[in-house]
């Protein structure tokens, strides 16, 4: 199935100096059993929520700024059961707000508790191959930043290495960590076939292509190395189910 995300930020601003925090003072969360398992989630100007289908792990990928593979613990149904969700809060909020408003309404009504942690877990290293690399670096400092991830495909126009090796991370579902050394921005572009093990519900952009570790090489002069390395981590202390509205 295609999975719909619409997120739009809250652009407007909030109160004083030294006011309280706002919180979502109404939500309800309902759960979801629609067969469709395309999820929604949406951030309205001045701070209300509105989310559909979604499940509790994507929320926290949300509200803690991270991957799935960095959220650990917890019972099965934190990636299983989708809910529906509809927040506001009195007052509007601002971009900064949402998260930390979030992760309030996860903690009160999923009785949510985590901590951070740093874990040595399996990670990917990207280098510059023996041979040079082929990513080519911006000159024209009017170039614009552009990123556009498909399915099986990436393209990122005035881009640091980090930024290229934190989209690698999500197609491969494992950290990556920009060892290149690279200094300034560049233009990356990659097309690869998927491995079985990477989801995806589009049609690959190369299908009968090389994989995503040949195409890195081919295509960019750069590699990847399998390591173990240090990654925080959300672990997940306790949960429970909210009471349905």
């Amino acid at each position: 199935m295609k999975t719909l995300i619409v997120l739009l930020t809250a652009l407007a601003s909030y109160g004083q100096s030294g006011a309280v925090p706002p919180k979502y003072d109404v939500a309800s969360i309902k759960p979801n059993t629609d067969t469709d398992f395309r999820f929604a989630f949406r951030i309205e100007p001045g701070g209300a929520l509105a989310a559909t289908g979604i499940t509790l792990q994507r929320l926290m990928m949300t509200a803690y700024n991270v991957q799935n593979f960095r959220i650990v613990g917890g019972p099965d149904w934190v990636t299983s059961r989708r809910w529906d969700i509809q927040a506001r809060a009195d007052h509007p909020a601002s971009q900064a707000q949402i998260r930390p408003m979030l992760r309030a309404l996860l903690e009160t009504r999923f009785q949510l508790h985590s901590h951070s942690e740093v874990r040595q877990l399996p990670v990917f290293e990207l280098s510059v191959d023996h041979k040079g690399s082929k990513v080519p670096r911006v000159k024209d400092p009017e170039t614009k930043a552009d990123v556009r991830v498909g399915a099986a495909s990436m393209e990122l126009t005035k881009a640091t290495a980090a930024t290229f090796a934190s989209q690698l991370s999500y197609a491969l579902n494992r950290p990556v960590i920009d060892k290149t050394n690279f200094s300034g921005e560049f233009n990356f572009a990659l097309k690869w076939t998927p491995e079985p093990s990477e989801t995806t519900d589009q049609p690959a952009s190369a299908p009968n292509g090389p994989s995503i570790f040949t195409a890195i090489t081919e295509q960019l002069g750069l590699r990847l190395k399998a390591e173990h390395g240090p990654v925080e981590v959300i672990v997940i202390d306790d949960v429970q189910l909210p009471l349905a509205d």
